[in-house]
């Protein structure tokens, strides 16, 4: 896929895939005809990640090392207490985003169960209407 494609696939601007590139957070990507850039599912996947972990916070040069450490296999410790700290806060917003979810389902179960009441009273008083509108006609 072209590049407009992998950024309409993702919301992220052609220029911010650039800018990854350039940092070496996005690979290199190969050229097709006319030099222009080629992206696979794996670029795609990647895409996705490093957006990901901007969105919640995690900064570029972590998600660059991050990367690099899939890729090649060179740990450190300076590493490995990053991805302790950033495990630490996606259980911490996972639980928030939990706390969201059960709020905004209840609000949800009883929005539901009211307007289903209302619904009821409204297709009710109609039919009652209609009913007796219809007996006024028949006199």
């Amino acid at each position: 896929m072209k590049i407009g494609e992998l950024s309409a696939k993702t919301g992220c601007p052609v220029t911010r895939i650039r800018f990854y590139e350039q940092k070496g957070v996005m690979l290199k990507p190969k050229r097709g005809i006319g030099g222009q850039r080629e992206y696979g599912d794996e670029d795609l996947t990647r895409l996705e990640f490093i957006m990901s972990c901007r969105v919640n916070g995690m900064k570029l040069e972590c998600v660059k090392r991050f990367i690099e450490y899939v890729d090649n296999g060179k740990g450190t410790l300076w590493l490995y207490d990053r991805v302790n700290e950033y495990l630490k806060e996606v259980e911490i917003k996972r639980r928030q985003l939990d706390l969201v979810e059960n709020f905004l389902t209840r609000v949800k179960i009883r929005l539901q169960n009211e307007l289903s009441d209302n619904c009821s009273k409204v297709l009710k008083d109609r039919f009652l209407k209609e009913l007796t509108d219809s007996s006024k006609q028949e006199k």
